[in-house]
């Protein structure tokens, strides 16, 4: 059956819409409408007559005399989007998953100023996995892989100032964040678990970019599960606001 005409149209204008405000978001600097036609494929009235109704949404702001670019209105909604995620609810399913997968403990850290703070853990039980409460995972940064991982982001002067502070030799911790940075994830031994055990740790990022967590898997055979945790920290990012283009 056809869809009404209505209908359709209403689709193929949201369409356009969505068009225009990808092509406005290619850039920092405003666009002019004849790039923002080129670009669509739009008529340059088509286009126009759009872009005037985004405008008065607040969606886009007129820039200056046949220019666009992203309106202020859109800041608002994504505050709003950006206050109701949580790292913990976020990770929830997908932890489950990869233990489902992998048959080995999933844990959940966040950074908190100086320290890394076990967040959760997966467990298995008699019949399936859950999610374990973790109320004494806290512990310094430079002091496990977790903590480590988390810093992949920070300056090397940071790094050695943390170092400093928490009683570690800048040079160990500076070859973890290189062997992070080659290979996407951080292996050794992870103390936060009674003993020590092998562990594979990958950090999780927000929609700025900035390390807000990590993901560890602790077990045996933790090797051959180091694309199954980037795969999983990158939902899990991307659950947080981390655009796709940029986990490439």
């Amino acid at each position: 059956m056809n869809e009404p005409k209505s209908q359709s149209t209403s689709i193929q204008v949201m369409s356009r819409m969505f068009a225009l405000l990808d092509t406005l978001a290619q850039g920092q600097e405003a666009v002019s409408l004849k790039h923002i036609s080129a670009q669509t494929g739009l008529h340059p009235s088509t286009a126009h007559r759009i872009l005037n109704d985004l405008a008065a949404g607040r969606y886009v702001e007129r820039a200056g005399p046949g220019s666009y670019r992203l309106g202020l209105r859109l800041l608002e909604l994504g505050n709003l989007v950006r206050s109701r995620l949580d790292l913990k609810e976020e990770s929830l399913k997908p932890m489950l998953e990869l233990h489902r997968l992998t048959g080995l403990s999933v844990s959940l850290h966040a950074r908190q100023d100086h320290e890394s703070v076990c967040l959760a853990r997966t467990m298995q039980e008699r019949h399936g996995v859950t999610m374990q409460r973790v109320t004494t995972g806290r512990a310094p940064l430079t002091d496990t892989l977790p903590g480590r991982t988390m810093l992949i982001k920070d300056s090397l002067a940071q790094v050695n100032h943390l170092c400093q502070l928490q009683g570690h030799r800048p040079e160990a911790v500076a070859l973890d964040l290189q062997q992070l940075r080659q290979s996407g994830v951080l292996t050794g031994t992870d103390d936060t678990h009674a003993g020590g055990a092998p562990c594979v740790c990958a950090p999780v990022f927000n929609d700025a970019g900035q390390v807000i967590g990590s993901l560890s898997v602790t077990g045996t055979s933790v090797v051959d599960v180091s694309a199954a945790l980037q795969n999983t920290t990158s939902r899990i990012s991307a659950l947080m606001g981390w655009p796709v283009a940029d986990q490439a």
